[in-house]
């Protein structure tokens, strides 16, 4: 067969060897495991706080949340520039000190797998408030929600 000089190259096994390592001495898989309840129950939080989110799905740690406009049609689709609402959500989202994927229509939640509760809590809070603007851009109704960031 045909190869490269990655393939079973020893610094990329020693790599790898040291990476289960620590996920097995650090129990990263038990921690995501004990963390998923709450990370799954501040994505529904916010799918029911947010018009402009259609859906949303999780496993573990990783979550996506799917952005509708108000007729419930897809913003835009993959291959599209990006709609000025997202660049209007992507401005708060840095704003809130946020870092992460941005493949609109879709938004990702990917926290460091080592996160602590309260920091994981912190990072939803923010992308709340970030959701308010991309509501308000999408045309979404606001009354008695806090002002957009």
């Amino acid at each position: 067969g045909w190869g490269s000089t990655y393939q079973g190259h020893p610094v990329a096994l020693a790599v790898a060897y040291e990476n289960i390592k620590y996920l097995l001495q650090n129990n990263v898989v038990g921690r995501v495991k004990g963390m998923a309840p709450l990370f799954e129950a501040c994505m529904q939080q916010l799918a029911n706080d947010h018009p402009c989110i259609k859906q949303y799905r999780s496993i573990g740690m990783f979550g996506c949340f799917d952005v509708q406009e108000m007729n419930g049609k897809n913003p835009k689709l993959q291959h599209e520039a990006a709609h000025e609402a997202f660049l209007k959500y992507k401005e708060a989202y840095l704003k809130q000190g946020l870092v992460g994927l941005h493949r609109y229509p879709h938004i990702h939640c990917a926290p460091p797998l080592n996160i602590k509760e309260e920091e994981l809590i912190d990072g939803f809070q923010r992308l709340d408030r970030a959701l308010y603007v991309l509501d308000e851009a999408l045309g979404f109704e606001t009354e008695d929600r806090p002002k957009a960031a």
